[in-house]
């Protein structure tokens, strides 16, 4: 019995080490692949003139497909509603609009 707990306890212990190796690598390679959250919307900012003070509501969402990874970011201000697509890699401005707030 104590033989048999030993085993599991040890190959518990392997996966578990395992898996946070894993899970280490690809947390390291999202951060070291793209240019994260805060600098994607710091360059729609940018691009809308828009100071980080002036936003009243946002969203940056990370997508991901076989073609590409891309951050989805919205945000609004008092009057103005932005939308943008970034290149998750470069940082390039894929798709921009903007239009007056509706309410």
């Amino acid at each position: 019995m104590k033989k048999a707990s030993k085993t599991v306890l040890i190959v518990l212990v392997v996966l578990l080490v395992v898996g946070a190796a894993i899970g280490g690598y690809f947390i390291y390679r999202h951060n070291s692949t793209y240019i994260g959250r805060d600098a994607a919307l710091q360059i729609a900012l940018s691009d809308a003139g828009v100071s980080p003070a002036a936003i009243r509501e946002k969203d940056v969402e990370f997508e991901r497909s076989r073609n590409g990874a891309w951050y989805d970011i919205d945000f609004e201000t008092a009057g103005m509603e932005y939308s943008y697509s970034l290149d998750a890699a470069t940082g390039e401005i894929l798709y921009r609009y903007s239009e007056p707030e509706h309410g």
